[in-house]
């Protein structure tokens, strides 16, 4: 029997040190205790109303425990508990676990004892989900105006020279636009200059978090664009240290994820998109760049923005999103547990009205590109039934990667794929066979 597995353990290694005649010991190590759940399909995908049986082993020295009592939880997609029970490992390892959905969705098995924990998810029909709200009605035309509104503001591009990164075959900057609200966006361009343009072009905004603080040095190499664009109002430092200074001081004393809310003009991620719409347009204008060949590709809030701006700006040619982040914000109303940042966790008619402007879904509906995106089935911040009610809303040839194993991660499958279908739609390579619709 084929099975999907999920190795995941709290590593608990312990060193002795004894020190005689100068001589130290080899360290004492101590296996951890490891907890497998595992699906009976490989590939953990079920029709609804099908029975999907987990199995659970916990072992320790590789061999099965024959002391403790685990916890089993089964939920929809990590949210809502459909049943718990209590495993005896004395009489009851490897064990079993049943289940099945009978609407579209993602069913969540997992196994906890004491720190150690592992989880397996199964999928029922996923490629039906539907998203849990509607589309805005003035959707389309909130987006316009912004864009519009941003247009009567002149770009003030500020190129800065980044001499420590460039070299003989490219040179770096530091990016800055104006934006709404006297504010700026940032980021930091690569031009190749030991070749011959127009260049193919590809733009990365970055995942949650500080941001990024230095320009791209290896796609440049290919003879690439490259545009890292920050979703952050704020100057990036190229330092580490510094730049995460600066960004614990814009989440006191809220995320800034969760800034502006309930307020849709005032919310973090407007300034966001329309800043980072602009830098796109700006690139595509470039005397220098090649059309035809423009990618975006992004993970987590990056992975969002790929489909965001894949949905606002047609220069977008082709598109890679790994396990988006902001979709799906009501899936909380069909008990699914919504993506990061958990925009909306309860009945907030004011919160709920403003998350579907800044939803992936609803982006998603206007892509015409080609695209990409990966979704992990164990992931606890872009939860698999909030990238699929993304996914489903493509209309543009497109294909999924199913990860069963994955949680918040990357997978080296899709990875791989993603470098090589972007140097093909970048037409540095031959592309590879066309996505299927």
């Amino acid at each position: 029997m084929n099975r999907t597995r999920l190795i995941v353990s709290a590593a608990a290694v312990f060193s002795a040190f004894f020190q005689f005649s100068a001589i130290a010991a080899e360290p004492v190590k101590v296996d951890p205790v490891k907890i497998q759940v595992a699906t009976d399909r490989q590939d953990a995908l079920y029709k609804c109303g099908e029975k999907v049986t987990f199995q659970g082993t916990v072992t320790k020295n590789d061999k099965p425990l024959t002391a403790g009592k685990a916890t089993v939880r089964v939920s929809n997609d990590g949210m809502k508990t459909i049943s718990t029970r209590e495993i005896d490992l004395a009489q009851n390892n490897p064990f079993k676990v049943e289940g099945a959905m009978a609407v579209p969705g993602f069913l969540q098995c997992e196994v906890k004892l004491d720190k150690d924990q592992g989880c397996a998810g199964a999928g029922f029909d996923p490629e039906k989900i539907q998203p849990a709200a509607n589309l805005p009605e003035d959707f389309n035309k909130f987006w316009n105006d912004g864009m519009q509104e941003l247009d009567k503001i002149p770009p003030d591009v500020k190129l800065e020279p980044l001499p420590k990164f460039s070299t003989p075959q490219f040179d770096c900057f530091k990016i800055s636009f104006a934006n709404i609200d006297n504010a700026r966006i940032y980021g930091f361009l690569s031009v190749p200059k030991d070749k011959k343009g127009p260049f193919p072009a590809l733009v990365n905004v970055a995942a949650a978090g500080p941001a990024y603080y230095s320009p791209d040095t290896n796609w440049v190499k290919n003879g690439v664009i490259v545009l890292l664009m920050n979703v952050h109002q704020y100057d990036p430092p190229t330092d580490a240290v510094e730049i995460k200074k600066i960004y614990n001081e814009l989440n006191k004393p809220l995320l800034y994820c969760h800034q502006g809310a309930p307020d849709r003009d005032k919310y973090y991620f407007k300034k966001s998109i329309l800043g980072i719409n602009r830098a796109i347009n700006w690139l595509a204008e470039r005397p220098d760049v090649d059309k035809e060949h423009f990618v975006i590709f992004g993970s987590s809030q990056g992975g969002a923005f790929t489909l965001i701006m894949s949905g606002l700006n047609k220069n977008i040619k082709a598109a890679s999103a790994n396990v988006p982040a902001l979709c799906d914000h009501a899936g909380y109303k069909l008990d699914r547990n919504p993506g990061w940042p958990g925009l909306v966790t309860n009945n907030d008619p004011e919160k709920l009205k403003m998350s579907g402007y800044f939803d992936t879904v609803n982006f998603a509906r206007n892509i015409t590109c080609p695209i990409i995106v990966s979704v992990g089935f164990i992931d606890r911040t872009c939860s698999p039934s909030s990238v699929y009610a993304a996914y489903n809303t493509i209309q543009s040839p497109k294909m999924i990667f199913n990860e069963p194993a994955m949680g918040h991660d990357h997978s080296k499958r899709f990875i791989a794929y993603r470098d090589e279908w972007l140097k093909g739609k970048l037409g540095l390579t031959k592309e590879t066979p066309p996505v299927k619709k």
